[in-house]
């Protein structure tokens, strides 16, 4: 009896394991495979791939996880303007949150940044699962740090803040796809070129250098070409 016990608990859990996760209302900032920016569908997770689903299952994307080298959260607060509007005023002091994560990978046909809103009702649900399938610590800007331990681990590392005018412009990082600005970037401590590239304009690039815990703000002035 116990070994049959036993082995329905290991079946289980290697269902479990192996199980697929799925998430609503993701949408892409940044286009990538089939999918453009704003495109939304269902977020699908497991141990092999990372994938964008739209609600009559035609595939976006599909990111293996093995190739995630770095996951990054960043949110943006704001006031809400248009339910002030429609519901009450006094919902023009309070302010809403919009919540972004980054899955920067490097596979063996290419290279680049994924960047992601998620929706507030499973943005959390959506972080851990991301650290579960991937095997990697999630990065958070300062504004989104939840206890101590993230806060050391996002100590370690330097901030990139990095904005345009005009914005939408790509953002490139040692000669990688980084998304799109404005973007906050997590990354070790080092020495970087930073392109800021636009069809129309001219490219603009700096070279600097991160320290440990640092916090450094880019503003790209793009010129017509």
């Amino acid at each position: 009896m116990r070994w049959i016990l036993s082995v329905c608990l290991l079946l289980t859990f290697s269902v479990s394991a192996s199980a697929e996760l799925a998430f609503s209302k993701v949408e892409t900032r940044t286009a990538f495979g089939l999918a453009d920016e704003g495109d939304k569908g269902n977020l699908v997770l497991d141990d092999e791939a990372i994938r964008l689903v739209e609600k009559d299952g035609t595939e976006y994307f599909s990111l293996a996880t093995a190739s995630v080298t770095d996951l990054f959260y960043s949110r943006v607060s704001g006031r809400r303007i248009k339910s002030a509007i429609f519901i009450s005023p006094i919902l023009f002091l309070s302010k809403g949150r919009k919540h972004y994560v980054t899955v920067s990978f490097d596979g063996p046909q290419t290279s680049g940044a994924i960047e992601l809103r998620l929706d507030k009702k499973n943005y959390l649900g959506i972080l851990r699962s991301l650290e579960q399938v991937t095997g990697i610590a999630m990065q958070y800007e300062q504004e989104g740090i939840k206890d101590t331990e993230q806060d050391v681990a996002t100590r370690k590392r330097a901030v990139l803040d990095i904005s345009s005018n005009p914005e939408g412009a790509d953002i490139e990082i040692d000669g990688g796809f980084k998304g799109s600005t404005p973007g906050m970037r997590s990354l070790q401590a080092g020495e970087y070129t930073v392109r800021v590239v636009k069809t129309g304009y001219q490219t603009w690039e700096r070279r600097i250098v991160l320290e440990p815990g640092e916090k450094i703000n880019l503003h790209a002035e793009l010129t017509q070409q």
